[in-house]
């Protein structure tokens, strides 16, 4: 993306809303930068340490390490020779090394106050002039929007053309769990990527697995295996003798508690698998102080079953360390939060996009006082997925100036994939199926693409207010989200649309048997190729009939606008809660990408 862009970032400012930063990391550094733009009107209160053209400003009173990893993760400068797990990793850079970083603390011991992120997004938009906002932390507990003192914010923000990147949210497998669900931001959700941490099993009986840990530990050679089961707060481990033993087990406790309990045991390893609900995720988590290996449900089974096959069963641990294996191809993480979002008459399908959220190695504090940190470490979480769209989006913003918030969205999703570079399908960490848009949203992000992806999905505040309007607030509730770009607006002027009208990248639609057929109307803008022409090509929804009104677009500008209209209808047959399918507008070079989500206003998906 940077030499199609030609660009990493210049000139663009990215604010960081988070827990605080190490500002004297050498990833803040500054060696090749150019000063920030004259539009930047930021303090610089980092409790004495210096700002620079990096760093250029903010305010952070603690050295936090989720703030520096994410901030890192989004801007952080080329660092050389990193050190992880005592492993050489490479070169570390954030997705916009070029660009600046504005660091606001609005985290505070795990929490994020809602009116904390309100100040500094205003703060950040317009009184410093900032271009980016991302924000990694979301409310488990979705509410109206006009009690969304983050969506109200950032509603403001985005009107004034700053980007704001969310996170999905880490409430795991189950459907309608996404948070930051407002139609004017990114939601991005996480996927793996092929970096693991290795711990290797090998079994007496030669047959070796890969599961992972977090820490480095001294190898088990031949040692001793045994299986227990039942919980270890209620006395499991007391009837196993485990003493200079590996204990195999499940992970209905945590890990931590379940390996310290082992070594107070006496054991000397942990081996733990997965049951059905995290299938084949091997993650390591917890603080685990001995040998140790989280290991998959499958690979679970096979060890146990040659546990139970001989008398004296042998197994050896050994630390690999971190690793890129290409082999391991990404999927959609076993945290990530589903959609669709828990609120009624949204219409919108969430999350909108994946970014990598595994094993992200970035910056975080250490060092001695006063001396330049150059400490790195790995986090997981849809908070590291969020600044890689962040970055992403400085390097959009930088070679295309002229796009709107809407309009990066837009190219962002019509051009992620949804396939691997093989033509495989991207898949759900835990079950190895495919996964579905509820999970990764349009797909997993292809910065390339997303600088030039021939049609665009635009938006205007009228058209979000018009939106707004349409989910039932009344006008005071509504001037209470759209305060800064307009005020007094009435929604009797203004007009009503439903969700699913909302010019959006993506379509949500709810089929009934009352109602069997649902139109979408959807507006593209075409930035590609003046004379073309685009033919729509549907993948339709299981026992769904899809017709696109007209089928085919002809442009003779840049520029040109041109609406369409899809019609939805239900078959006889209820379906299974939800289908999904796609549309795609083709021309040329040009494959633009809408996902399609059908849920069955009968069924309960959550």
């Amino acid at each position: 993306m940077w030499a199609a862009a030609r660009s990493m970032g210049e000139g663009i400012i990215v604010a960081v809303l988070d827990n605080g930063i190490d500002p004297r990391h050498v990833s803040y550094a500054d060696v090749g930068m150019p000063p920030p733009p004259a539009k930047w009107r930021g303090k610089c209160e980092f409790g004495g340490a210096p700002c620079n053209k990096k760093l250029i400003g903010g305010r952070s009173q603690t050295a936090g390490e989720h703030g520096t990893h994410t901030s890192s993760t989004a801007v952080g400068a080329f660092v050389s020779d990193v050190q992880v797990l005592r492993s050489s990793v490479g070169t570390a850079s954030g997705m916009a090394p070029r660009a600046h970083l504005a660091s606001y603390e609005v985290c505070f011991e795990d929490t994020c106050p809602s009116t904390k992120q309100l100040i500094a997004i205003e703060q950040g938009a317009f009184v410093d002039g900032v271009d980016v906002i991302s924000i990694s932390a979301g409310d488990d507990t979705q509410k109206p929007f006009y009690k969304d003192l983050t969506a109200v914010g950032s509603f403001s923000a985005v009107m004034s053309g700053v980007f704001v990147s969310t996170s999905a949210g880490n409430a795991g497998s189950d459907l309608g769990t996404v948070t930051n669900c407002a139609p004017w931001v990114l939601t991005v959700a996480a996927s793996t990527m092929t970096r693991r941490v290795i711990s290797t099993v090998k079994l007496g009986n030669g047959l070796v697995f890969q599961g992972e840990a977090n820490r480095r530990y001294k190898a088990l050679k031949a040692t001793p295996i045994v299986y227990v089961s039942g919980v270890f707060e209620n006395g499991a481990l007391k009837a196993v003798d485990v003493r200079g033993k590996i204990v195999l087990c499940d992970r209905s406790e945590g890990p931590t508690m379940r390996s310290e309990m082992v070594r107070a045991a006496g054991g000397v390893g942990i081996i733990m698998f997965n049951d059905e609900t995290e299938g084949a995720a091997t993650r390591a988590m917890g603080n685990v102080t001995i040998a140790a290996a989280r290991v998959s449900q499958a690979d679970g089974a096979k060890i146990m079953a040659y546990v139970n096959s001989t008398a004296n069963p042998t197994a050896s641990l050994y630390f690999t360390g971190v690793v890129l294996d290409p082999a391991f191809q990404p999927a959609i993480a076993e945290y990530s939060s589903r959609g669709p979002c828990n609120m009624s008459n949204l219409g919108v399908l969430k999350p909108d996009i994946t970014g990598p959220g595994t094993n992200i190695i970035a910056a975080v504090p250490g060092g001695s006082a006063g001396v330049p940190s150059r400490t790195f470490d790995m986090l997981s979480g849809t908070s590291m997925a969020a600044p890689h769209l962040s970055g992403i989006t400085a390097v959009l913003k930088r070679a295309r100036p002229g796009w709107s918030p809407s309009a990066i969205r837009s190219a962002l999703m019509t051009t992620a994939d949804v396939t691997h570079q093989d033509g495989t399908p991207i898949t759900d960490e835990i079950t190895g199926k495919p996964a579905s848009h509820l999970l990764m949203g349009s797909g997993m992000v292809n910065p390339t693409k997303a600088l030039d992806p021939g049609l665009i999905y635009d938006l205007t505040t009228n058209d979000y207010l018009r939106y707004i309007c349409g989910l039932g607030y009344n006008d005071s509730f509504v001037n209470d989200i759209i305060a800064q770009p307009l005020r007094n607006a009435s929604c009797a002027t203004s007009g009503k649309i439903e969700g699913k009208d909302l010019n959006y990248p993506s379509f949500l639609v709810t089929l009934t048997p009352a109602a069997p057929v649902v139109e979408a109307k959807r507006t593209v803008t075409n930035i590609g190729e003046a004379v073309s022409v685009y033919t729509a090509e549907v993948v339709a929804p299981n026992t769904v009939a899809v017709e696109v009104v007209p089928p085919r677009l002809q442009f003779s500008t840049v520029n040109q606008k041109m609406d369409f209209t899809v019609r939805f209808r239900r078959a006889a047959n209820p379906f299974n809660g939800t289908v999904e399918g796609s549309l795609r507008w083709v021309s040329g070079k040009y494959s633009v990408r809408s996902p399609i989500v059908v849920l069955d206003g009968t069924l309960k998906l959550v």
